[in-house]
């Protein structure tokens, strides 16, 4: 990579030595001077921002810095390989040499900021600096944070790019240039800004107070009172006025238009008195001027004494009878006074001559409002105003919403759909009402008419989510009710009339019906439920448990063994499955002995079978196979049958002998004494199994040797 460029010559072609006239400057700027000169360049950036703060005007001072930057820079960038420092540094020169000083002073340093680009752009690459919008500004906010106010002021102006943070960005650099004391170029970005953002009263307020501090008091004066006419009583702001307009008025004492500005300051900040004599000062030196005459009758409005307030604004109506402000104040005094009629009289001649006036139209339709039924109200607004129905009906019937009127509320939305079909907020806000009014059925009705006619409406799709909801908890709470206090069949009708059903419900009315005693009905609840959720282990166990009561132990097993498989730790369902299957082998083995017995051996054997393979450790089940082998002469089978049953029961010490007897038909002799003697050790009758043994044991002896 090449090395970066030191621009001080160049930059310092256009250096002018002055002599500051400024306290502190001339040691700040010698200090800086021999700094930079010593290349100690930290030293010379405090050094010259310092005297470029107590005098930012001069520009001296702020090549200085400019050079101290880039030399700094330069250093970090070709020395140090620190190419984020270096950036850094190329940004705060760049902020000194674009957006600091003046358009001739940018114009003539014009090779230098291109050279200085070049220097940043490089360490930019070599750092992989994402320039996107929202990083630049992202970037420039973190420097700000960090105290680098000319580096973020540099990064702020290259988000620009993206119109979203236009406002912010100038906003931001204007509040840089105030920091550095460049209160002019403040009040530029600051405009930029407001410009953006009109609307914004906080942005408003800092422009109008540079604007103020730099004497441009007309330009300041006029966003105050933009501000003003957004807020109510912003004391920053009426202090601020009083102090132009006193200074005003010391000017030009004899300036009616300043002194009646005055006494409307002094009326806002709520003092009246004061207010009074300013007002009667500025009259008498124009008596001509209605305005002040309105600001009287406004003020006796404000303190509540209509009477005195209607004699100003008659005596403005006596040479100007369709002077709008008059006519409008008047009515307000009228109606504060309980004159009705007189108040609506005059609100209808405002509106005569100014149709859009809004404050005639808000108060008039207030008056109306509050001396009218709803259907007197809808009548009239339907005569009266035809054109604008709708709208005022509307807004009329959201005043009722709010204040929870809501069976007027449902009345006005029904009367507004009528004039206005495809006001879909009409319609989300009537189903509102008669969903707060516990009427589910109707407010679905109105949204499935709202959701035909706007298909893709977010607003309806979401009320429909909600009511639907609030439908089913009112159901759910009124059949819990039901079924708490015992009223089973009242619980299952309330449930039945929840859609679409859910596995709750559905385990509502299976839990009635249980409870009822209706076990069949509540089996086939259960597994509707189960189908809604067919992984729930607890609703599997209930049919389980039910089937088992019923004593239908196949299907008892067949969901308790789905349950055990829905969840290994369902305790309940585990110890159900092991008793069922217990209770199914016994049943089985108690056939396959019958069958046994009566010689139906194949038939026997084939349960006998199938109980091992789920239970291969059953005793009895073994014992009988064991002897079936024997009449098939299949000893070796039997003899590992009987084996396995005696280590399984050794209570059945008749396997000794069978053991015994077919190790003696194998010709095992040896084999055949140890069960003979085994059996006969253990065996506690005298009978024909006993003595043959004994007899079998004595006669096989000679042969086992």
């Amino acid at each position: 990579m090449k090395k970066f460029s030191n621009l001080m010559c160049a930059i310092a072609l256009g250096f002018i030595t002055v002599t500051p006239c400024f306290a502190g400057f001339k040691e700040h700027f010698d200090l800086g001077q021999e700094y930079l000169s010593n290349y100690q360049y930290s030293g010379a950036i405090t050094e010259f921002k310092s005297a470029l703060r107590i005098n930012y005007l001069d520009n001296s001072a702020r090549i200085g810095l400019i050079n101290s930057y880039i030399a700094r820079g330069t250093y970090y960038a070709n020395t140090d390989k620190d190419y984020a420092k270096a950036a850094d540094d190329y940004r705060a020169a760049l902020f000194y040499l674009v957006y600091y000083p003046n358009a001739n002073q940018v114009k003539n340093s014009s090779q230098a900021i291109i050279q200085v680009t070049s220097n940043l752009n490089q360490c930019l690459n070599e750092i992989k600096f994402d320039t996107s919008a929202q990083n630049r500004f992202n970037t420039a906010k973190q420097l700000r944070a960090e105290g680098n106010f000319a580096a973020a002021g540099y990064e702020f102006n290259q988000s620009l790019g993206d119109t979203s943070f236009i406002k912010d960005s100038f906003e931001q650099t204007g509040d840089i240039m105030k920091l550095l004391g460049n209160d002019a170029k403040s009040a530029e970005y600051y405009k930029k800004a407001v410009a953006a953002a009109p609307n914004d009263i906080a942005l408003r307020l800092s422009y109008a107070k540079i604007l103020d501090k730099l004497q441009q008091e007309d330009e300041a004066v006029e966003q105050y009172n933009f501000i003003l006419s957004k807020t109510t009583d912003n004391k920053d702001v009426l202090y601020s006025l009083e102090r132009i307009y006193k200074r005003k008025l010391a000017e030009s004492p004899n300036d009616s238009a300043i002194t009646a500005n005055l006494g409307a300051i002094m009326q806002k900040e709520g003092n009246f008195d004061e207010a009074l004599r300013y007002y009667s000062k500025a009259e008498y030196l124009d008596p001509s001027n209605v305005n002040t005459r309105l600001n009287v009758g406004t003020l006796y409005q404000q303190k509540g004494d209509y009477k005195t307030a209607i004699t100003a604004y008659d005596s403005v109506l006596i040479i100007y009878p369709d002077n709008i402000q008059a006519n409008l104040y008047k009515a307000q005094s009228l109606a504060a006074m309980g004159d009705s009629k007189g108040a609506l009289d005059l609100y209808k001649k405002v509106l005569s001559k100014e149709p859009d006036n809004e404050i005639a139209q808000t108060e008039m339709l207030n008056m109306v409002k509050d001396t009218m039924t709803t259907a007197q109200f809808v009548d009239y607004i339907k005569k009266n105003n035809p054109d604008n129905a709708g709208s005022v009906l509307y807004s009329y019937a959201l005043d009722l919403h709010k204040q929870n009127k809501l069976t007027d509320a449902v009345t006005i939305y029904n009367e507004v759909i009528k004039l206005n079909p495809s006001n879909s907020e009409a319609y989300v806000n009537l189903a509102i009402a008669q969903g707060q009014g516990k009427n589910y059925d109707a407010a679905l009705a109105t949204l499935n008419t709202a959701n035909t006619k706007f298909p893709n409406n977010a607003q309806v799709s979401d009320a429909i989510k909600s009511i639907s909801a609030q439908s089913t908890d009112e159901k759910l709470e009124k059949a819990a009710n039901y079924y708490n206090n015992k009223d089973y069949q009242n619980a299952i009708n309330e449930y039945l009339k929840i859609k679409p059903a859910t596995s709750d419900t559905m385990l509502g009315i299976a839990s009635s019906y249980q409870n009822m005693g209706d076990n069949d009905n509540a089996i086939e609840y259960y597994k509707q439920a189960l189908n809604l959720a067919p992984t729930n282990s607890d609703i599997a166990y209930y049919i389980a448990a039910l089937y088992s009561e019923k004593g239908d132990s196949a299907n008892a097993k067949t969901y308790a063994q789905k349950a055990v498989t829905f969840n290994k730790n369902n305790k309940e369902a585990a110890e159900l499955l092991e008793s069922l299957n217990a209770q199914i082998a016994s049943e089985e083995l108690e056939k396959a002995i019958s069958m046994f017995d009566a010689g139906q051996y194949s038939e026997s054997l084939v349960i006998l079978n199938k109980i091992i393979t789920s239970t291969p450790n059953d005793a009895y089940a073994l014992y009988y196979r064991g002897m079936i082998y024997d009449t098939q002469k299949k000893y070796n089978e039997a003899i590992a049958d009987y084996k396995k049953a005696i280590a399984s029961n050794p209570d059945l010490t008749i396997v000794n002998y069978l053991i015994g007897v077919d190790y003696d038909m194998l010709e095992q002799y040896k084999n055949a004494i140890s069960y003979y003697k085994a059996f006969t050790a253990t065996y506690n009758e005298d009978d024909d199994y006993l003595r043959y043994a004994k007899t079998r044991i004595s006669e096989l002896e000679p042969y086992a040797k």
